[in-house]
């Protein structure tokens, strides 16, 4: 600690700003001329910074435009969400913040009450996907206009199927509605929004394999959500577990963004670097890693979410480039009151941090290290990327910027390729848990050889993580 004290301070501006809305982002976004990134109708890059929200179609008006409010503060500028909610843990599923469902009908044609299938309840209590209740949707419009109009692109689930064996999602209700009403009710929510210019639309939902039967009322439901002409948005995504989204064996060639999910964390580097690697080139982004108090130091729900979880979505945007999607265990269900006691965890503030360093660069230019012809700039010191250790390393092609995130449990020094940047570079250790930088002594560098970097030691938080930032003069 003594060596950070004596090094000169500067601050980078990456403070972490909030996010500038509405009419700044010219919905709807596309996909860059170089397939790697999102840009919005005026050509700027749109880096997703995102923020679960599962059930937040739970929440009244006031409540539901206060979780944006403070999400716009942290920096972010996407959600992702379930506009049906299943999920039993959640409160008022299926409800939305007014107390209507989304559908008025059961299968066998009575009054359907909001009654969701779980375990062996025959089909015919299923709700009619095929009978939507006006008033929650009316509802869902005003959420989406309302999001459009604070620059949020909404990551939205039609039918999120939920995990095997479980009934947490639709999965159940697709199947006792049948491919004929899958596809209908996919056709109907498609031209419903086919003006929205702010979604992307989420397929599939925290499994990775299907029955046949579930197969084919998930593609006729992809099938009614792609029939509609004329829609604003036309970007798919989904999660699959433990995969990226364009390798699921069934779905994946309906893709247009490339999102990760992984259950345990650890393989976010090596996930990362397989979806900006996939063929044709699809823009890449973490969609789904352990999330900021769901492990010890909170709900227990996931063993892997140990903090720092800074480090999956520093991971996640340096192997992907594209951006990431970041959660809270006690957020996403919307249970009153405790959510809104875990809006500003330390985790949250390091995600704007992260939000606010990204913004601040020309992030869309980066190419991971080692891939689509950037040299391996780590050539010593930056482990395996399955490692708990690995160094996630990306630059310009330029030469102009370098950055190198450092993870907790990494020991030692790093060397870097100099060759990979101009010469003259200066240097910086970024501290992600403060937004703070120290300038490294000797700096500038010239870009011949290579040159050792050592951590200068326990960072604002008491842990071992940094950030290597290196730039050109003028950069």
């Amino acid at each position: 600690m003594k060596n950070y004290i004596v090094l000169l301070c500067v601050t980078i501006m990456v403070a972490g700003l909030p996010f500038t809305a509405g009419s700044q982002v010219a919905f709807p976004v596309k996909t860059s001329a170089n397939g790697r990134y999102l840009v919005d109708q005026n050509n700027k890059p749109f880096p997703i910074l995102g923020r679960t929200a599962w059930a937040v179609i739970s929440q009244p008006v006031s409540r539901y435009q206060s979780f944006i409010e403070n999400t716009l503060s942290h920096g972010f500028n996407a959600i992702e969400m379930a506009v049906i909610f299943h999920w039993p843990d959640a409160q008022f599923a299926p409800h939305n913040g007014r107390g209507d469902i989304p559908f008025m009908k059961r299968l066998d044609g009575s009054n359907w009450n909001g009654s969701l299938l779980v375990y062996d309840q025959p089909y015919s209590q299923s709700s009619d996907l095929t009978t939507p209740n006006e008033d929650y949707w009316r509802y869902v419009d005003s959420f989406l206009d309302h999001c459009k109009s604070k620059g949020i692109l909404v990551f939205l689930f039609p039918a999120y199927v939920g995990a095997i064996g479980s009934n947490d999602g639709w999965m159940k209700e697709l199947v006792a509605n049948g491919g004929e009403k899958a596809k209908a009710y996919g056709a109907w929510i498609a031209n419903r929004y086919k003006n929205q210019d702010n979604i992307v639309w989420m397929l599939l939902g925290d499994r990775a394999k299907y029955t046949l039967e579930e197969k084919e009322v998930e593609a006729a439901l992809i099938e009614g959500l792609k029939s509609v002409p004329g829609q604003r948005s036309t970007h798919y995504s989904a999660e699959s577990n433990e995969e990226n989204s364009a390798d699921q064996v069934d779905f994946g060639d309906q893709m247009t963004l490339n999102g990760l999910f992984t259950w345990g964390g650890l393989s976010v580097p090596r996930l990362g670097r397989h979806a900006y690697s996939h063929k044709p080139v699809l823009p890449a982004y973490l969609l789904e890693e352990p999330y900021d108090e769901e492990g010890p130091d909170g709900n227990n729900y996931n063993p892997h979410a140990i903090q720092p979880v800074r480090r999956f979505h520093w991971w996640g945007w340096l192997t992907t480039i594209g951006g990431y999607v970041a959660g809270n265990g006690y957020i996403w269900p919307f249970i009153d009151p405790r959510w809104k006691g875990h809006l500003n965890t330390a985790g949250t503030l390091d995600m704007q941090r992260l939000n606010g360093f990204i913004k601040s660069i020309h992030w869309w230019e980066l190419v991971p290290s080692g891939l689509n012809g950037m040299k391996t700039l780590i050539t010593i010191g930056g482990s395996m990327d399955s490692s708990n250790h690995y160094v996630a390393a990306a630059a310009t092609k330029e030469g102009t910027l370098l950055i190198a995130y450092i993870p907790p449990d990494h020991t030692g020094s790093i060397t870097v390729d100099m060759t990979a940047l101009k010469d003259k570079i200066k240097a910086y250790w970024y501290d992600p848990a403060s937004g703070t930088s120290v300038a490294i002594a000797g700096s500038p560098f010239n870009n011949k050889n290579t040159h050792i970097f050592t951590p200068p030691g326990k960072n604002s938080s008491g842990q071992n993580d940094w950030v290597l930032m290196l730039t050109a003069s003028g950069f």
